[in-house]
């Protein structure tokens, strides 16, 4: 935190400051993986990947958030399944323990590998990620959302890689699944009233806060996924470089999508300044806090969402999906 702190103060772009922070994530990730094998009795009996999910697997997990992981182990004979699973959920809460000591806090929907919904073989995940992707409704999409967003950690790329690869395939044979998408990127809430006053939660611990994930970070990020995805283009995760790439594949929507990669670059920016200053996730901000050059440039960052939500409206046409 207090390397993310020096980086914003010196004015060090968010881009660059995300590959570092990220780095430093993975390297603690990778070496607390690393303590928990050796504290196992016996040596893995399959080979496994840890990924990181969500903001984390998209390089955008600055600020210290709670873990969201899972694990995938290979194919085992039916023999030795179960002694298999219990190993690699004994390793999943080993680390998930050595994660929280060291300042991860417990994901509390537990998105995490230690729970045996997300520690499954690559068969079972291909298995369930079929389910998200045949039969999707409000929930699938939102899980979607979470896990399709992976990145290795740590263990062996070929079984990541295998299930990406399974996942653009099934998606390919289930077109009907971007509407569900697309319909689940345009339930968040807009970020401004018709008098493009801001709009701030009604009731609740956050009231009268302004909610910059779900408002301005999520419908970009979501919009983002599912446009990258209807391109088949593996291996992007992190959302500003995903509209970069889209600004490539389509000319005709190139200044949209650079200023939607600029536009959430500042948000990022944005929530990270806030989340530091008042030693939390930077998710709810207080307007009153915010000087009026503040407010202009939050509010600059919204018309590009209106425009970006317009653009897949069209495209693949939710109007008939309701989740």
């Amino acid at each position: 935190m207090q390397l993310l702190q020096g980086y914003l103060d010196q004015n060090i772009p968010i881009t660059l400051t995300s590959k570092i922070i990220t780095e430093l994530n993975d390297a603690c990730i990778k070496r607390v993986i690393e303590l928990s094998l050796e504290k196992m009795k016996t040596p893995p009996p399959a080979r496994f990947s840890w990924l990181a999910l969500g903001s984390q697997g998209r390089s955008e997990q600055l600020l210290h958030t709670d873990q969201d992981n899972a694990l995938i182990y290979e194919d085992v004979p039916e023999i030795i399944q179960e002694k298999t699973r219990k190993y690699f959920l004994e390793l999943a809460a080993e680390v998930n323990k050595g994660l929280f000591e060291i300042g991860y806090e417990y994901c509390p929907a537990e998105m995490m590998a230690s729970n045996p919904k997300w520690c499954l073989s690559l068969t079972q995940w291909k298995e369930l990620v079929h389910d998200w992707i045949s039969k999707p409704g409000k929930d699938e999409v939102l899980l979607s959302f979470i896990f399709f967003d992976y990145s290795l950690s740590y263990g062996d790329r070929e079984l990541a890689n295998e299930l990406a690869d399974y996942i653009f395939g099934d998606i390919e044979k289930n077109p009907i699944f971007y509407v569900h998408l697309v319909s689940g990127a345009l339930q968040s809430p807009s970020p401004t009233g018709f008098f493009r006053q801001f709009l701030v939660e009604q009731d609740g611990a956050h009231k009268d806060f302004f909610d910059i994930k779900r408002r301005a970070l999520m419908p970009l990020a979501d919009a983002a996924r599912v446009l990258i995805l209807s391109h088949s283009v593996k291996g992007i995760n992190n959302t500003p470089e995903r509209f970069e790439k889209l600004a490539e594949l389509e000319p005709q929507n190139k200044e949209l999508y650079l200023s939607c990669a600029y536009s959430y670059k500042a948000l990022l920016k944005f929530r990270t300044k806030q989340g530091l200053l008042h030693h939390d996730s930077g998710q709810f901000i207080e307007l009153e806090s915010l000087t009026k050059l503040e407010k202009v440039k939050l509010k600059a960052t919204f018309k590009t969402i209106k425009e970006l939500q317009e653009v897949i409206s069209i495209r693949f046409n939710p109007g008939k999906i309701t989740i």
